[in-house]
Parts: C-alpha cells; structure tokens; sequence
C-alpha cells in the first residue's frame, strides 16, 4: 500500500474537500482519501503505481479541480502564480465595483443627481457589472457544474445568487425600456458586483493566510544550501546539493550550513541543529557523529561523509511528517464534515423556501428574490470549513518549531486529552549515556570486565554500551561471542571463549537457575546494577549511573501544574527507580517491568478512563508506545520506538514532552472556538437575511441586503482565519521555564 499527498487546486469550502474526497475514492485501487482545505492537500492511501496515481489526477480534474505539481519547487510556483491570478481578478472587480457602486447608491444617499436618463444609466450600470463578472468566472466555473452533479458547494451558492440578481437587473432594464421608471430603483446590477467582489476579497485573504500557513514547511525545505563543497579526486570542489551522491566527502566550514545527513570524518566543531530539534545549545561533534542537512556549522571545520541525499535525509523526513499530519483530519473535524455535507443543499433548500414563503405572504417578486439570495450569499460554508484544518496546520508548525512532529491530526488532538503521562527512565529521564561507577567480582577483575564487555560488544542499550566504554578505558579489547541472545528488558545471553556467559537484571538470571547472593552489594543509592554469570555461576555486579537530565524536573513540574498525573515505569530495580523518581519528584514509581508489564499499566489505566500518553526510547517501549492513546518518542530513541510512536521529539529535552500537550490543548481550544462561531454565525445571520428584521417591522434596509451578507460572509472567513494565526504566536509554558 502507497501513501501520496496530492496539492488540489480549486479547494474553497468544506464541501469541496467532501467533492474531491469522492472523485478520489471513485478510482480503483483508492483504499482512502483525506483532503484538507487548510493546506490544499489529500492525502491518498491506494494499491498499485503510477496507472492510480494518472486516474487520482484525472478524476480530481474531471471534478473541476487542479492537482499541483508533485515537485515541492514547482508547487510553489504554482501556487503563488494561482494567488497572483486571484490577485489580478480581484484587483479588476474593485476597479470596476467602485464607479458602478458609487453610480447606483450616489443618488440614494444624496450625493448627487442623476446625470443620465433611466434606460442609459441602468445600461452603464450594466455594462460595468460585466467585466465583474468576468473577475468571479471561477465561481460559475464551478458552481454550476458541482450544482449539475448534485454536490453544491459555496461557489454553487455564489453563481446561483448572483446569477438571480443579474437576472432582476436584467429584468428590470427591460422594465425601464418599456415606460415603467419606477423599475430604475430596483436594477440589481450593484447586488450583483458587491457579491462578487465581497467574496471574492475575502477569499483572497483566506488564500493568502493559508499560503502563509504552508510557510512553515516551505521555509523548513528551504534551510539547506544550495550548493556543497566535496572532494573529487583529491580536488575541492563546488556542486549543487542536489547532486551530492552517498560516499561524497564534504568539507563544511566554520558558520556554513551542513548540505545534506553524514558521519564526521575529520575536525571538531560545535553544531547549532535549532531547526530540527529545537534545541538552541549546540551539540559538539567528533569523528564518528552524525551531523545533518540544515545544521549550521560553529567556529570550527569538518570533513563528513555523505550518508544521505534528497528525501531520505532527516530534513525531507520531517517534512514529510509535517505533510503527513497536515493532510489528516482530526476526529473533532467530523461534527464540520457532517455538516457541511448536507449544508450547502440545505441552504439552496430554506433560500427557495424563503421565496415561496414571502410570495404568499403578499410580497412582491423583487422582494422574494432579493431575500433568497440574501440567504444564499450570507450562508457560505467557508467558516465551518476553515474551522479545523487551518488551526490543525498552524499546530502541527507551531510543533515543528520546537522540534516536535505529530505523525497524525488525530495525535494532536489526542495529546490535548492526555491526564496521565507514564516515563520510562534511562534516555528519557536521564541522560541516557551511564558510566560504570564500581565492579565487584569473584573472578580476576581484568578477565571479569573482558567476558562482560564482550557478551555486550554489539549491543545497541545504554547500560551494555556503558560496560564497552569501562572496559576500553582499563584498556580491554572486547573479544567475539557466539550464540548472541537478546532478552528484551532483561540482558543477553551469549558464549565468549568457549565460557557461557549471562548478563543482565536479577531476573533474566534467576530465569536461568542462578542464584545472587544477598551480600553481592550493599548499596542502595539508586545505581543501577548489572549482573554477570559465568558457566551457570553467579561471577559479580557491575554499578552503572546514569544522571538526571538538567530539564527533567522542571518537565515533570509542569505535567504536575497542569493537572497531569506523572507515573515512572522502568525495568531498573526499585531503589534505582525509586532514587530517580525521587529527585524528579514523580509519585508513582513501577520498576523492574518487562515490555508486557508497560503494556499492561497503559491498558489498566485506560480501562479505567484515563488517557494516557507513554514517553519511551527503546524497543522495549514500543509495544506499550502503540497501545497508549499518544506514544511519544525521544528523538534519541530507537527506529522502531519513533515508528511505533504518534509524537516524535527531535531533541531530548523532556520539556517537550509537556510543551507537546500544551499545543494540542491550545489547537483543540482554538478549533473549538473557530467552530462555534462559525456554527453561531450560521444560526444568526440565516434568519436575519430570511427577513427577520422584516417581521419585526424593519425592512428599510432590504435592497442592499445581499451586499451586507457578503460582506458579513466574508468576515466570517476572515476571521476564522485569523482565529486560526493567532497560534503562531502560542509559546508553550513549560519551555519557557529555565534549566534546573
């Protein structure tokens, strides 16, 4: 199964996402389909390969709308040349909206006299009107043909509308040409260009903010240089990025950016990576580290091998994910979709309804008509359809700043929900980077360090690394094993020298028939011990620290302020566990877990209502990540931790881990907000234009009520969109703390 997002021109309501959604799942092979008008986006799960990709693009054009190039550069070209078009339009019914504006209303208002006789004047007035039209042809482009094919949406609404009153202006010119003067104060002609250019400014605008909402993602692709500076056959020489091939030897001097992922060479340097993680200090790197595209060099020079190119780079990775989770919907956005599939032909419904209701009620035909298009005009979905995608876009940037990607919508409403958070230990709390403090043995302590590091030689967690790293430093060279077990959260067990050898928590050797003796160490200082046996015999203890990251407390500090409730699952022994969380001031400690017992905490809690969030770093928390309602990984962590995850953290800052439900809380309260009003603004303003004020007895203000719905439909959109900028200011709480 392939996942494609798909840039879609020519989205402007909710009811075009419903449009191009069922275009797309027409196609064979199409398992799903998520467009989002935030971002112009859908993003397409089908089987097969190209011959589905060509029919999604034909049936997205046959729908009436435009699919952009897959080529992010092109796109964006593409799209600023589509708000440049809309711009020009725009500018050409304003030009011609003002005069014919202050032709029609100049005498009702007293400005001045009329200057023409009736048939003329109504005819400039008409001849005005046309090039109006002109600059909103996309509206009869499409509304006409989604009216035809029975799925209407807001441009249907603005075709029908404006179509009617230039029917009435039409009609009543003629009424003028036959004698009957009285007719000259009825032309809709005014009705039709304030339909047309209300709309279409606020249209503008909201295309305009979402351009600046996909921003962020263009300005994040566009961090690395364009060009490298390599090795090729001994010569430096400089390249454009975009050729840079695996095995390139770049030389990256002191302040410039790092062209694409690879593995220090040669040098020293400090490197600013605050564009992906975040993470304002720069991290140090040496021979062997992995530097990445993007990064900005400090005052020193490196020589790094090329490791990765294009999009298999962490830059292009997190665009990707950024994308991804733009393109999904949130489960609150339901209640919208919902609606606004059966909005848009409820509205042409209560418009007729309105028409016929007055007529009876004695009312003239121009005063029906005028209130059905009232009612058309100002009930524009674009409101409710802006509501969630706009803040779920604007959130998941607002995350990516602070080097935390959601994978999914649906995450970052979850984190938003989130009452209990469960932390594993070592990685995530801690540095992850132990050193061995003390061993105590029976054996010769030279060949008791040598049988541990070997069994640990390749092994990928922090504690067995720690133990290669001790004895490199007595100077041992770990030798080869044989017959390598892994036992997930509990050790390994392997042969070395022909002497079998296990390794790990009292657990995992008691699994194995070997008794610790009481006295094997005295100390409960919250150091983690390892255990070694040697040919079925218990051989010694190895002490391990691993120090508090300097962000945990505060992290945990401000779960706690919110109201969250912290819990610390570890397979550590107890006093270790209990000794860390003391010093982080969690409350509830679970030590000594294995995978199946994280697994178990989450489904406990959930059973008991609570929605959890699990933070982990390794293999051994990737079955307790899936199951929790937000899995959050460390980015320090292991692939299968951040594949299994919904929330990835680029840095290892725990402050993230709060500051990642602070922007889900701040999102799912601004989408809340945007769909009230837009569901307040529907409720309000149909009624009034269905002659309300009439029944009240007011109707002064009748003839120029299809303007004023414009008008106010264009503020609705308008400020839903602002609604949803406004979390480009939101700066999470718990990153404002200082370190401790």
């Amino acid at each position: 199964m392939n996942t494609k997002v798909f840039r879609i021109g020519g989205m402007t309501c909710a009811a075009c996402t419903g449009r191009v959604e069922s275009a797309i799942l027409s196609v064979p092979g199409v398992i799903s389909a998520t467009a989002n008008i935030g971002n112009n986006s859908a993003t397409v799960e089908y089987d097969g390969g190209e011959d589905v990709e060509d029919a999604i693009v034909k049936a997205v054009t046959s729908a009436g709308y435009t699919v952009v190039s897959g080529d992010r550069d092109k796109a964006a070209e593409q799209e600023m040349a589509a708000l440049s078009t809309q711009f020009r339009d725009l500018a050409i019914a304003i030009v011609f909206t003002i005069p014919l504006a202050i032709l029609s209303m100049g005498p009702m208002l007293g400005l001045f006299d009329r200057f023409l006789e009736p048939l003329p004047y109504c005819i400039l007035q008409m001849i005005l009107c046309i090039p109006v039209i002109y600059a909103g042809r996309r509206f009869y482009k499409k509304g006409y043909p989604a009216l035809f094919t029975r799925s209407p949406t807001m441009d249907s609404l603005v075709a029908l509308s404006t179509t009617a009153s230039m029917v009435l202006g039409l009609y009543n010119t003629y009424r003028v040409a036959i004698g009957d003067v009285d007719a000259l104060h009825s032309v809709a002609f005014d009705s039709v260009v304030m339909i047309i250019t209300l709309v279409s400014v606020g249209k503008y605008i909201e295309a305009r903010s979402k351009y600046r909402t996909n921003d962020s993602l263009r300005r994040l692709l566009s961090l690395a240089p364009d060009t490298a500076r390599v090795l090729r056959d001994g010569v430096e020489v400089e390249v454009p990025s975009k050729e840079l091939v695996i095995g390139d030897i770049m030389i990256i001097r002191p302040g410039e950016k790092i062209p694409t992922d690879g593995v220090v060479m040669d040098g020293e340097s400090p490197v600013n990576e605050s564009m992906l993680t975040g993470e304002s200090i720069p991290v140090t790197k040496r021979q062997g580290d992995v530097v990445y595209g993007a990064t900005v060099n400090g005052p020193g020079s490196l020589r790094a091998s090329v490791e990765k190119t294009g999009e298999d780079t962490v830059l292009f990775q997190i665009a990707r994910m950024m994308e991804m989770a733009q393109g999904t919907k949130a489960p609150v956005a339901n209640i919208a979709d919902r609606v606004a599939a059966v909005f848009v032909p409820a509205v042409i419904g209560i418009a007729i309804l309105c028409m016929i209701g007055w007529l009876i009620a004695g009312r003239d035909v121009q005063f029906a008509s005028t209130i059905a298009i009232s009612v058309l005009v100002i009930s524009c979905p674009c409101a409710l359809g802006l509501a969630t995608p706009l803040a779920i876009v604007m959130g998941t940037g607002k995350g990516a700043q602070h080097g935390i990607l959601y994978k999914t919508a649906s995450a970052l409403e979850a984190a938003a929900r989130v009452d209990t958070v469960i932390v594993d230990k070592t990685g995530t709390c801690t540095m992850g980077f132990p050193e061995v403090d003390e061993v105590r043995t029976t054996m010769d302590e030279r060949e008791f360090t040598y049988l541990a590091a070997s069994a640990e030689r390749d092994s990928e967690h922090p504690l067995g690394e720690a133990i290669v790293r001790y004895a490199e430093r007595k100077g041992i060279a770990p030798g080869m094993h044989s017959r390598f077990e892994s036992v997930t959260g509990g050790g390994v067990r392997c042969t070395v020298d022909g002497r079998d050898v296990i390794i790990g928590n009292a657990g995992l050797l008691a699994d194995d028939g070997v008794d610790i003796p009481g006295d094997s160490w005295d100390s409960d200082d919250g150091r983690t011990l390892v255990f070694v046996a040697v040919d079925g015999g218990f051989a010694g203890t190895i002490a391990i620290s691993d120090p508090v990251r300097a962000e945990s407390p505060s992290a945990v500090s401000s779960l706690k302020n919110d109201g969250v409730n912290v819990m610390m699952v570890t397979g550590d022994r107890r006093a270790t566990a209990k000794a860390i969380a003391s010093e982080l001031g969690i409350p509830e400690v679970r030590s000594e877990t294995k995978p199946g017992d994280k697994l178990d905490i989450v489904k406990k809690l959930q059973i008991a209502q609570h929605r959890v969030a699990m933070v982990g770093d390794g293999i051994n928390d990737a079955p307790a990540l899936t199951q929790a309602d937000v899995g959050i990984a460390v980015g320090s962590g292991t692939d299968i931790a951040m594949e299994s995850a919904d929330v990835v953290l680029m840095n290892d800052d725990l402050r993230s881990v709060p500051a990642a439900l602070e922007i889900g809380r701040a999102t799912l309260r601004n989408i809340k907000q945007n769909l009230f009003f837009a569901f307040v603004y529907n409720i309000v303003c149909i009624p009034i234009a269905a002659g309300l004020p009439v029944l009240m007895g007011y109707d002064g203000l009748v003839d120029q009520m299809p303007m004023l719905s414009a008008a106010a439909m264009s503020l609705s959109s308008i400020s839903v969109v602002c609604s949803a900028l406004r979390l480009g200011r939101f700066e999470p709480e718990a990153l404002k703390v200082s370190r401790t």
